[in-house]
């Protein structure tokens, strides 16, 4: 008899102490973040003392840490009846209902968790403020308040500080903060999550030097503590892709397992160019998923298979990510993709559908001004010149540098699509901002001949004698003799049919033959001019 009251005592004896181990370990899975292992922890120990109201406590916050209110309520169902006063239970109660914000019901459940009594209970002074501040509209103030209670009767414990913290930055308050997270650290010098916390504050300054010491501070006192691996992970993305995949793998190994750390990995294979490694990781998040898998993982399937040059299977994929996607969520560079696969698989005229698509979605304008220049290249080769001159203007509505080479081509779009209007206009920023060349004048001249046909108006001789003025002074140029000619020509033609100036036309002819000896057309011409000139008068 006296032997089984022993066992018993022993047994009971053992309970206790396991039960008074795993809350501590839950507390700090809960530090890590690690919230399904650390409810799973809680779980385990009200298997075997279910009146343990402080682990009924924190079951209900790791379950709301979870974003997960109806299973926190669940809980909180299931709390024996013969410790539905326990402070904690109440600060459990007041903690759900300030989440579905009834704030006045939750003081009351706070005020008689904490009671009135001279020998109020720290702990539970701390239990409300993580309450309050856990609510997505607590009164932040008053939780810094009861905290700081705490903090005066319970000097030594790191939490509340860290509690304190974690309310002023809340707050904004950055440097009452980093104060209080200091506090911590002078309370417990191995405390990982007040470096943590500290680096975070620091992190939002972008003070990197500043942030990854305490980021290394927090590893050196718990080389465990996940969420720094995280965060150095986010800080080298943009950085370094292989330090970036050493701290996440770090975090992969030590945070609970979860489907969102292999969209990561596979994120990171492909922005790292590690194309296979992306599309398997792809894989297996698409068969684990099933139905439920994010869109996002199919463009990152469909970029590394473009990314091997796997035009086929990165079209298939991508077409499920349009298909699969919110429309709202389509960026440009989707569009430019498929442009380019079908570039790729020889479909020009669907390429340049997408890449205008892209061009109309994309923010910035270095973008914008490279998608003009694809169009205007496929246009060019489709000898659509309406189309041409349509993508050189936005370019120049864009702001794009324009070279001379640029409003040429602009220019000579517009006249070959006989838009000739356009084309002066195009021809005189060029004439404007190149004078000492020829192209403007002469382009000028042509575009105002096309619009001026019978030349009743005269509309091209003022930029002919422009061109004459630049290209005589070298005549050597084989461009500069050819337009000569033609301006002089057009000149001596209007002289005489126009004006019925036959000696200033004759002038002209002359002009070209210097040129041009055996210029046949200003010959005949000549003769011809010579022979009206000369001929007699009729004086009847």
């Amino acid at each position: 008899m006296k032997r089984s009251i022993l066992m018993t005592v022993l047994a009971v004896t053992a309970i206790t102490g396991l039960t008074k181990a795993q809350l501590p370990e839950a507390k700090k899975l809960f530090s890590y973040e690690r919230y399904n292992s650390a409810a799973a922890n809680l779980r385990q120990t009200l298997e075997q003392t279910p009146n343990n109201a402080e682990a009924w406590f924190w079951l209900s916050r790791t379950q709301l840490a979870k974003d997960s209110l109806q299973a926190a309520k669940e809980s909180f169902g299931r709390i024996p009846q013969e410790i539905k006063n326990d402070p904690y239970i109440l600060v459990t109660q007041g903690a759900l209902q300030l989440q579905e914000g009834d704030s006045t019901a939750a003081a009351a459940s706070f005020a008689a968790a904490i009671g009135n009594g001279r020998k109020k209970n720290p702990a539970i002074q701390e239990a409300v403020g993580r309450a309050i501040l856990d609510a997505p509209k607590g009164n932040l103030q008053e939780a810094i308040n009861i905290l700081q209670t705490a903090a005066e009767k319970d000097k030594k414990n790191p939490e509340v500080f860290i509690a304190i913290g974690d309310a002023y930055r809340k707050l904004y308050n950055g440097s009452e903060a980093a104060r209080a997270y200091q506090a911590a650290i002078d309370v417990d010098a191995s405390s990982a999550a007040a470096y943590y916390k500290l680096g975070k504050i620091y992190q939002t300054q972008n003070n990197a030097d500043v942030f990854v010491e305490y980021y290394n501070k927090a590893l050196a006192a718990d080389a465990n503590f996940a969420p720094v691996y995280y965060q150095l992970y986010f800080y080298n993305y943009f950085r370094d892709v292989n330090k970036a995949n050493e701290y996440l793998q770090q975090y992969i190994a030590k945070t609970d397992a979860d489907i969102k750390n292999e969209y990561l990995l596979t994120d990171l294979y492909y922005v790292s160019q590690k194309f296979n490694e992306a599309i398997a990781a792809a894989n297996h998040v698409i068969a684990t998923e099933g139905n439920a898998v994010k869109p996002r993982i199919y463009k990152l399937q469909a970029y590394s298979y473009e990314g091997l040059g796997n035009y086929t299977d990165a079209e298939a994929s991508l077409k499920k990510y349009f298909s699969a996607e919110n429309d709202t969520n389509y960026v440009a560079k989707d569009f430019d993709l498929m442009g380019k696969i079908a570039e790729k698989s020889n479909r020009p005229e669907e390429a340049v559908t997408w890449y205008e698509k892209a061009y109309n979605m994309e923010k910035d304008s270095a973008m914008k001004i490279d998608y003009t220049k694809k169009m205007y290249a496929f246009y060019k080769a489709q000898k659509d010149y309406s189309k041409q001159a349509y993508w050189i203007g936005q370019q120049y509505a864009l702001h794009a540098p324009m070279s001379n080479v640029d409003l040429f081509n602009w220019g000579v779009a517009y006249y070959n699509a006989k838009d000739y209007d356009m084309a002066d206009s195009v021809f005189t920023m060029y004439s404007d901002k190149y004078p000492e060349q020829t192209y403007g004048y002469y382009w000028r001249a042509r575009s105002n001949a096309a619009i001026d046909t019978a030349m009743t108006e005269g509309l091209a001789i003022p930029h002919y004698e422009h061109l004459i003025d630049v290209a005589e002074k070298d005549t050597a140029n084989a461009n500069n003799k050819k337009w000569l000619i033609e301006a002089y020509g057009y000149l001596a033609a209007y002289k005489v049919n126009q004006e019925k100036l036959y000696k200033d036309a004759l002038d002209y002819y002359d002009r070209i033959l210097t040129l041009d000896p055996g210029n046949n057309d200003a010959e005949k011409y000549k003769t011809i001019l010579e022979k009206m000139i000369n001929a007699p008068k009729d004086n009847n």
